[in-house]
Formats: C-alpha cells, structure tokens, sequence
C-alpha cells in the first residue's frame, strides 16, 4: 500500500514537472466532474462534482466550492458493501503553481450490506487533494483523508 501510495504521488509530481501552462484555478460558476478510485479499508469508486460559487480570495488564489460525491466501497474481503451520498464544501488554493491544493469537509448517509444485514447510517469526508491540469479541461488528481471508508484516492477531473 505505501509502494502505491508513493508512485500516485511520484506520478503527479511527474506531471506537474511538466511544462504544460494547461492549469487553470478553479473560478466562479466552473462545474468540475470527478471519478476516482480509492484505497484504504477497502477499494472504493467516486462519483462527485463541484461548483465555484465564490473566488478571488486570497490574492486570487482561493475560491470556495459546493458539491455532492457518489461513493461505494467493498471491503477487502467482499463481505460488506457500502453506498452513499455527501454533500461537500471545498475550499481551492493554489498554493504551489501549477498545482490547485483543496480541501474537502462534507456529511451525508448511506447504506451498508453486510452478510444478512442491511442498515443505513451516516458517513463523512474530510481530504486535501492536489489536481493538475493535463488540458485545459481535463485534471488528474491525488488525494488523502477519509472519503467513504477510502484514506487515499487518485483518478480523473473533468471541466464540465
């Protein structure tokens, strides 16, 4: 796991050594579409998307966004599935150019089915993530924390 976890991180400072000029801050009114695959207390997908509804902060260097994330997770030994659904509050910096830094708070609810049993409950996010811009509407991104059972993520941004 810390093998994997050092080449996602390896792979993403690779392409942000890369003099593409494609990043792009995240600024009011963009919708950005992520999919990514995660890894902790088992293997997890993601569906999510963002909206900038406020930027300029921080000497235009910040913006704040609102969203809402898909998840699953199975754990590692297919015994329990996880589903659910969080609304999210993110607040993008662009701290070391050319890659975006965020962070990501959220709370919603799911449902978990384990063997014979099935039941409902509530789940959370709480990450920082890196995303850079391979194309001016397409990011890779890495993150880590804990989104829906996963504590390290990495997989693809789309500028909707």
């Amino acid at each position: 796991m810390k093998k994997l976890f050092t080449l996602l991180v390896v792979a993403v400072m690779g392409f942000a050594a890369m003099n593409v000029n494609a990043q792009s801050l995240f600024a009011k009114n963009d919708l950005l579409g992520s999919v990514t695959l995660g890894f902790g207390d088992g293997f997890g997908q993601r569906f999510a998307v963002d909206y900038c509804v406020v930027d300029g902060w921080l000497d235009g260097k910040a913006s704040l966004g609102i969203g809402a994330s898909l998840n699953n997770t199975i754990s590692w030994n297919f015994d329990v599935d996880a589903l659910s659904i969080i609304a999210n509050c993110s607040f993008h910096y662009q701290l070391i150019d050319p890659l975006e830094t965020y962070a990501v708070l959220g709370i919603g609810g799911g449902v978990v089915m384990a063997h014979q049993f099935f039941g409902g409950g509530f789940d959370w996010t709480s990450a920082v993530g890196l995303r850079y811009y391979v194309a001016p509407k397409v990011a890779l991104n890495l993150e880590v924390g804990h989104t829906a059972g996963c504590f390290a993520n990495v997989g693809v941004t789309f500028r909707l």
